[in-house]
């Protein structure tokens, strides 16, 4: 039924995803899924990035491979995990990199909203309405 799993990451609450992950590697184990993970880095905004170091961006996204590869080699997973790093904002990157690996399956966690959240809707909200794949939402209370 899964063929390809996504897990979107937020590394600064990387500690705060153990159900998403233990949720995503059992399904991936059970259907023989590939595991993807994706963290998305939001773009300096332009008056911003001129008083950044040259090669900021580079090495930004050097950090977030890193801090991916070692979140997948801490999963019991049959064979490789793929590693997304992304620039831009987040819910649209997550979709466009499940649309580019045919995700079957979206595997989020959500905190819990907040007013401004009813108002804008959630990451894991604007993905659920945009998906072209199912998604799993997990509440976490954690954030």
């Amino acid at each position: 039924m899964f063929n390809s799993i996504l897990v979107p990451i937020d590394l600064e609450h990387a500690e705060t995803y153990d159900d998403a992950l233990s949720t995503a590697v059992d399904t991936a184990k059970r259907e023989n899924a590939r595991l993807h993970l994706v963290t998305v880095v939001h773009r300096s905004p332009a008056i911003v990035s001129n008083y950044l170091p040259e090669g900021y961006e580079a090495e930004t996204s050097v950090r977030a491979q890193e801090a991916l590869g070692s979140i997948a080699e801490g999963l019991d997973v049959d064979g490789t995990v793929a590693c997304h790093v992304r620039y831009g904002d987040v819910y649209p990157e997550i979709l466009s990199v499940a649309k580019e690996i045919q995700a079957d399956l979206i595997v989020i966690e959500s905190h819990r909203p907040g007013v401004s959240d009813y108002l804008l809707g959630t990451t894991a909200a604007r993905v659920v309405r945009h998906a072209e794949c199912s998604v799993l939402v997990l509440r976490t209370d954690n954030r």
